[in-house]
């Protein structure tokens, strides 16, 4: 097959590639797939080294996919991400929103490097949005119990072996299955939305919110100590009970009971904080609800 031949046929193929396929030669792009990429074309890539088209991080890795083809190894694959901000020749090009690849590289006769990219951008965004709904309670949008727990430990944990401090508040929507027969279980449900949206604002970035049952959420407070906990309960308490929900039959309104426990002994773990947050929350419901109820230290 003569050469003119042998590169009409690879540029062929290039051409039916729906995915970025770029040979190089050393570090320098001398062909380009048409590829559905807006900002992959050929005649603004093609004769451009790497160096000049991506950041010092990228090319790092790129480089390292190289010298072990050189080495001899038969097949690289990488994945990494393109973000325009980090990329001006293709924020120019197009790029105009960070983008995924699992790429493959291999290494011809000729020792042309090939290395064809496949958009994952989509699968990536999937994967993110139901991890974000395994983790999340899908009415609240708070945490779920499961998502709680391992948190609960880690911060429990690291009170203790770095002589610090933790609180947990479990906090109880007050007869909230009264609401729910009274106005209808779209009502509890506001209710509970209405809870989370305020206490969410509460809360410190370090903080951290879950749902734990029906009625019940936890609050983790990391680096607080038994006296701030309290304060932070009040806060939250009186928060809720300022809340007024629109409602056909009348503002509806509620409150919440609070249990705190801290971690105050060396033998505290996430269960045996929990355990004491719920005696302290029931000490709270039966003396009258809407009240925040701590340890008798």
């Amino acid at each position: 097959m003569s050469t003119d031949a042998y590169e009409a046929r690879c540029q062929a193929l290039l051409n039916a590639c729906q995915d970025p396929v770029f040979i190089l030669d050393n570090e320098t792009i001398v062909a380009v797939s048409a590829a559905e990429q807006s900002w992959c074309q050929s005649e603004a890539l093609v004769g451009r080294s790497l160096e000049e088209l991506f950041a010092k991080d990228l090319l790092a890795h790129f480089r390292q996919v190289l010298k072990q083809l050189a080495e001899g190894e038969d097949v690289m694959e990488l994945e990494y991400q393109l973000r325009p901000e980090h990329l001006p020749v293709l924020r120019e090009l197009g790029l105009s929103e960070p983008c995924w690849y699992q790429s493959r590289w291999v290494m011809s006769e000729q020792g042309e490097v090939i290395w064809t990219a496949r958009d994952m951008t989509a699968q990536k965004h999937l994967e993110r949005k139901l991890s974000h709904q395994a983790q999340r309670d899908p009415l609240t949008g708070a945490y779920n119990r499961r998502t709680l727990i391992p948190v609960l430990e880690m911060a429990t944990a690291q009170a203790l072996r770095y002589d610090g401090a933790t609180s947990i508040l479990l906090i109880d929507v007050d007869d909230l299955s009264g609401i729910n027969d009274r106005y209808g279980w779209d009502a509890g449900d506001q209710v509970l939305q209405q809870t989370v949206m305020v206490l969410h604002a509460l809360k410190r970035t370090s903080d951290f919110l879950a749902r734990y049952a029906d009625d019940q959420l936890v609050f983790v407070l990391p680096e607080t100590n038994h006296e701030q906990g309290l304060l932070a309960a009040e806060r939250m308490r009186a928060a809720v009970e300022n809340l007024e929900l629109p409602y056909s039959t009348g503002n509806l309104r509620w409150t919440v009971s609070i249990g705190l426990a801290s971690a105050i002994n060396l033998e505290d773990d996430a269960a045996a904080l929990m355990r004491r947050a719920r005696e302290n929350l029931l000490v709270a419901q039966q003396s009258g609800r809407n009240r925040v109820e701590g340890e008798a230290l």
